[in-house]
């Protein structure tokens, strides 16, 4: 049966970069021992050698002072798109395939992916970079949203001051707490539309998705391990052999500059006759 809903992780899955790490290269260049430290706690992480509460804890502090303005300019001028997205989103939206981006990513950058990107509608399960005014008000996620979409729809001037005044508090509000959240929300957002678990798929690319990955697998759905790092492929091929040999759980291209989304498609289509 094809797959009906795909859950997908956005770091080196949907983008290539590591979003929170990169965005603090670019707001702070004359601060470069900001990025070194979110850049060891993230690599830490995603090889699955720090708990995410943790990494996020020390990450987090590294974004203290960065401006709205930044956080949107870097997702929608800096974050590269994984080769082959849009064929991959127009199949997605022929398809009428319902997508989810489950991602230990910010809700800021899934905003931004949003209203800038060719991307069809998607649910979104992530964590809060949270944001406050200048009067230390901590801002809400529809307002959040709503100056995401007014900087791309021009219903806010982008010169406004709103977007240089409202900074990042280095607080992050965790929406993903450990790596089987990911099958959890899956599972739970395709069931609340009728889909059942043989028809949901996860995707991701490292030890983040190792949960989501191997969760839905064993549900009776597919785990796709896209531009996979080697910790994730080692870890799928002990602990999710019987899902592995099933056809459950599929590795479509190591991490490096070959892997392109659309070698993927062909995995949602059949799952009798995944190649």
């Amino acid at each position: 049966m094809p797959i009906r809903f795909l859950s997908s992780d956005l770091n080196g899955t949907l983008v290539v970069p590591h979003t929170m790490q990169e965005m603090i290269r670019r707001a702070f260049p004359g601060e470069p021992e900001r990025f070194a430290r979110a850049r060891k706690v993230f690599t830490a992480q995603t090889e699955g050698r720090l708990p995410i509460e943790e990494a996020f804890r020390i990450a987090g502090e590294q974004t203290r002072g960065l401006s709205l303005r930044e956080a949107i300019a870097y997702a929608s001028e800096e974050m590269t798109l994984m080769k082959g997205y849009e064929a991959f989103m127009e199949f997605i939206k022929e398809k009428r395939i319902r997508l989810a981006v489950v991602s230990t990513g910010y809700s800021v950058t899934l905003y931004t992916l949003r209203y800038s990107t060719p991307t069809p509608p998607f649910q979104m399960r992530c964590n809060r970079l949270l944001f406050s005014d200048p009067h230390g008000r901590i801002l809400g996620e529809e307002e959040l949203e709503d100056l995401v979409r007014g900087y791309f729809q021009q219903s806010k001037p982008l010169t406004s001051r709103d977007y240089d005044r409202i900074r990042a508090t280095g607080d992050v509000v965790l929406g993903i707490e450990r790596e089987e959240d990911k099958a959890r929300f899956a599972l739970e957002m395709a069931r609340e539309l009728g889909i059942p678990p043989s028809q949901v798929a996860h995707m991701g690319d490292t030890m983040g998705d190792s949960g989501g990955i191997l969760g839905v697998a064993r549900a009776g759905g597919l785990g796709i391990a896209f531009n996979y790092n080697n910790p994730l492929a080692e870890f799928l091929r002990k602990e999710g052999s019987k899902e592995m040999a099933s056809g459950r759980i599929v590795l479509v291209d190591p991490k490096g500059p070959d892997s392109d989304l659309r070698h993927v498609l062909p995995y949602l289509q059949r799952r009798d006759a995944a190649p």
